[in-house]
Order: C-alpha cells, then sequence, then structure tokens
C-alpha cells in the first residue's frame, strides 16, 4: 500500500468519524425517503423517477461534508497530528481531496443501493425498472452533478478554513447569486456558479447554445474556471501556507 493510499484512507475515515457527517448523511437519506413517499406520484412511477427525490439532497450532502473534511481540523489539535507529524503536506492535501471524492460517489451509491431497496419493497412489481439503461444515464449524471459541488465546496473550503462561513459561502451563496443574477440572463449565462455541473450531467460540445435548451461548453468552462479551478489553485496555497490555530 502506497503512502497516498495510506493517507487516503485516513482522511477518509477522519471524514466520516464524527457525529456531524454521520447525522448530515441520515438526514438526507431520511428527507429524500420522505419527500419521495409523500409526493404525489413518487412511488407509482419507475424506480429512476423514485430515486430522484431519495437523491435530491445529495449535492447539498457533498458539498457539507466536502466543506467539513477541509475544515474541521484546523482549529482543533488534530490538525497537530494532520501537519506535523505528517511529513509531506501536499500528499495530505491530494490525499483530502481523494477522501472527499471518493465520499462522495460512495454516498451516491449508498443512496441508490438504499433507494432499490425501499423501492422494491414498495413496488415489488415495479423492481426491473431498477436495472435500466435509464437509471444507469441517470446515475451518471448525478455522479457529474455530485462531483461538481464537492469540488466547489473542498475550494471554498481550502480557502476559508472555517466550517460555519465555508458551508454558508459554498452551499448558499451559489443560489443567492444565482437569483440575483436572473435579472442579467447574458451575465448569468456565463458566470451561473451551477453551468459546470449542468454541463457535466448533459455535455454539450457547442461552444454556445440557448439557455433553455443545455449547457454549452464555453460557459460551463467559464464556470468551472471561476468556481471551482481558481479557488482550488488559491486554496492550495493558502492551506500549504497556513498553520493550525
Amino acid at each position: 500500500m502506497t503512502p497516498l493510499t495510506r493517507q487516503t484512507i485516513t482522511e477518509l475515515r477522519r471524514a466520516v468519524d464524527t457525529r456531524g457527517p454521520q447525522w448530515a448523511f441520515g438526514i438526507a437519506i431520511a428527507g429524500g425517503l420522505v419527500l419521495s413517499l409523500v409526493v404525489p406520484g413518487g412511488t407509482s412511477g419507475t424506480f429512476d423517477h423514485f430515486v430522484s427525490g431519495v437523491s435530491i439532497g445529495l449535492p447539498f450532502l457533498a458539498g457539507l461534508l466536502a466543506v467539513m473534511a477541509f475544515t474541521a481540523d484546523w482549529t482543533t489539535r488534530a490538525a497537530l497530528t494532520t501537519f506535523v507529524l505528517t511529513t509531506s503536506r501536499p500528499r495530505v492535501l491530494v490525499a483530502r481531496y481523494l477522501a472527499v471524492l471518493c465520499l462522495t460517489v460512495g454516498s451516491l451509491i449508498a443512496i441508490h443501493l438504499i433507494g432499490a431497496l425501499v423501492f422494491v419493497m414498495l413496488r415489488p412489481d415495479s423492481a426491473s425498472s431498477v436495472f435500466t439503461a435509464e437509471t444507469v444515464r441517470q446515475f451518471g449524471a448525478m455522479a457529474a452533478t455530485t462531483v461538481a459541488s464537492a469540488l466547489t465546496a473542498m475550494a471554498v473550503g481550502g480557502l476559508v478554513l472555517r466550517t460555519a462561513p465555508a458551508i454558508v459561502v459554498a452551499v448558499f451563496a451559489p443560489l443567492l447569486l444565482t437569483i440575483g443574477l436572473a435579472f442579467a440572463p447574458t451575465v448569468l449565462e456565463w458566470a451561473n456558479p451551477y453551468g459546470f455541473a449542468g454541463w457535466l450531467a448533459s455535455p454539450n460540445w457547442n461552444w454556445t447554445v440557448p439557455q433553455e435548451e443545455s449547457v454549452g461548453l464555453g460557459p460551463a468552462l467559464t464556470s468551472f474556471t471561476i468556481w471551482t479551478a481558481v479557488p482550488v489553485v488559491l486554496g492550495w496555497f493558502r492551506q500549504m501556507r497556513a498553520e493550525p490555530r
């Protein structure tokens, strides 16, 4: 086992070995199941329709877990173990990115497995809809959207290094900005915080396309640069120079 693999496993265990992430995951699962059960038609269709309701809170969950993973130990003694006893800080940071991505995809898989179990129990006559091409396509779209949310949250967490403000910026600021830019559709098209996630969910290789259809490659790259690439780079240097408080 390589040092990076060991460090990634350590970061993965640290990310889920506290009550905060465990409660967040439980609430996301329970809330999604309740929503799918109470919404009219939630259990009367196919599995892909049902699981879309179950996983509705997954981007929020991924952002929350990513922020907590990147901020939780900077104000505690745990950071002394993380960054003092481990001689290579870049390895710690790379392992942390990998751990959050693994946790994100793992959460999506877990939600689909739990959703499939509940759906089969409620609708045994529609069990065949669990394994379809549409389910695979939907899983890929959800994975892309969730990974994009996690990347943005990791970037913000690495920049801010404090849990509460990082959660506000990573989770709520993009939503508020999107609402605020609704009156400037041209600006929103190119600066949409969710543009890259939307493109990953449904790639369109044309540079620009009508907004009501999908997201073009140009706006997607702009969104990725503004909301992910630049914050990740700045956050990397911020964490390389920061000292545990």
